[in-house]
């Protein structure tokens, strides 16, 4: 597939940075000077638009955009990220119009594994300046309520559901700290034990169509979760299409036995059961209470629609 590349010339243009002063323990604030130091060595002219309140983010880029800026940057994680392409897709602009830049001062840092982001800030930096835009798509989920809808959050990364969200749900009410262990990973060891598989019903596009207990199903655009694992190895960021992944009830042992798997991506082609398919919507209801989740932002309760916006805004990508 032809990949649609956008050439700016970011130094032609005043960029507005969405600082989350939280991220990664609060270390993103700490982290800024360098990175503010690279851009200036770079001759990338910003302004500076410190968050840290839950949903800050999402007002600051709503707002910028309802302002007529279309060069904004996130500087943070995962949930920045979330935050700002919430901020921008709410805002009425045209989003296809909007230029984002991230620069990943988080903790997982999830988004930018697809994209093959280097390791260096400084790098990440002068690669923006390179200035090599491309189009991705943008998913939204909606919780309902019966037949009402009851809220809904965009995503640019991937939506998960039963144990990927009960994972997030530690992480956020729970966080564990031991010997430097990956807070994420730790989460995960814990509600795998404690997990209980959820009756569901998945239709989707092209008469897809699940029913039973599942462990997880996965509703993504990229291919990377959790700090580094690889969920769904197969997503393809503009392709217009979410990748649907159904994985049904495992034991404990089997799920340990395919960890190493999920972390490089090939429990899709290994574990037989597993049900997955390309759509553009998707319905997952269930007659219990399933926790869903999108980068790490936790959803309401209820029965959920997932859908695509292809090409929806334009960013910042290694991937050409």
């Amino acid at each position: 597939m032809q990949r649609e590349i956008t050439s700016v010339k970011v130094v032609d243009h005043l960029w507005h940075v969405i600082l989350n002063t939280n991220a990664n323990e609060k270390r993103c604030e700490r982290e800024w000077r360098p990175v503010a130091e690279a851009m200036r060595r770079c001759g990338i002219r910003h302004e500076l638009h410190r968050v840290g309140k839950p949903g800050e983010g999402i007002e600051t880029a709503k707002l910028l955009c309802e302002n007529g800026i279309r060069h904004i940057v996130a500087a943070g994680g995962d949930g920045t990220v979330n935050e700002v392409v919430n901020g921008i897709m709410l805002s009425g602009a045209n989003s296809s119009e909007v230029f984002m830049a991230v620069l990943p001062l988080g903790r997982g840092n999830d988004w930018v594994r697809t994209h093959h982001f280097p390791k260096s800030i400084g790098e990440v930096v002068e690669m923006w300046r390179e200035g090599r835009f491309m189009k991705h798509d943008v998913g939204r989920v909606t919780t309902y309520d019966g037949e009402r809808p009851a809220g809904s959050r965009y995503f640019i990364n991937i939506a998960g559901f039963g144990f990927d969200a009960d994972v997030i749900y530690d992480v956020t009410h729970h966080p564990s700290h031991f010997l430097g262990f990956n807070t994420y990973v730790l989460s995960l060891l814990k509600t795998l034990f404690s997990h209980k598989p959820t009756p569901v019903k998945v239709t989707a596009g092209g008469g897809f169509a699940f029913a039973g207990d599942v462990f997880m199903v996965i509703a993504a655009i990229c291919q990377y979760n959790g700090g580094g694992i690889r969920e769904a190895k197969y997503a393809v960021p503009d392709d217009g299409k979410i990748d649907l992944i159904v994985v049904p009830a495992m034991s404990v042992p089997k799920v340990l036995r395919h960890l190493k798997d999920m972390t490089s991506g090939d429990h899709l082609d290994k574990i037989k059961e597993i049900r997955k398919t390309l759509t553009s919507v998707a319905d997952i209801r269930s007659p219990q209470l399933l926790r869903g989740e999108t980068e790490g932002e936790l959803l309401i309760f209820g029965d959920y629609r997932v859908e695509v916006f292809p090409h929806a805004i334009n960013v910042l990508t290694a991937n050409c």
